[in-house]
């Protein structure tokens, strides 16, 4: 059976494992977001956002890339503590079901618990944790962010 992004796109999704030549579309995917949210002020400049982006990064977390017919449109950073440090989906890749591919990866993956942060004001993406079985975590709310906005601590518990 087709997955929804295939079926919405017409075109073949794939999830994979990042690589050192991949972070540079993983860069460009979150400047490009920050750039196109008037609620999100940009505290890094692009080049600064590209240099968190280091082969490091692959060495502490599990980098999974979402792909439509070979171009990177999304990603996901989860550390082994199954704590999911960004997930980011080009515009154009938004809507056809690449998101909730990611975050059953993440459940696969830690099958006992996955958290995540969303900014505050992030409306469509606490809808979206909320379909996909998260619950905000009132005590994991947090106003001292660097970019000023208040995140939420959302949390998956698992199968249990």
């Amino acid at each position: 059976m087709r997955s929804e992004a295939a079926r919405a796109t017409g075109r073949r999704p794939v999830l994979r494992l990042a690589g050192v030549a991949d972070l540079p579309a993983c860069a460009r995917i979150v400047n490009d977001y920050i750039d196109e949210t008037e609620w999100l002020p940009r505290v890094h400049s692009r080049e600064q956002v590209a240099g968190f982006f280091t082969p490091t990064l692959l060495a502490s977390r599990a980098l999974w890339l979402a792909e439509l017919d070979g171009d990177i449109v999304g990603y996901m950073s989860v550390a082994p503590t199954g704590m999911v440090h960004a997930l980011y989906l080009a515009p154009n890749a938004r809507g056809a079901g690449l998101g909730a591919m990611l975050i059953d990866r993440a459940k696969q993956d830690h099958p006992e618990r996955v958290e995540l942060t969303v900014f505050e004001p992030n409306l469509a993406a606490r809808r979206f944790y909320a379909r996909e079985g998260f619950v905000e975590v009132p005590e994991g709310r947090r106003v001292d962010t660097e970019e000023g906005i208040p995140t939420l601590l959302m949390r998956w518990r698992g199968r249990q």
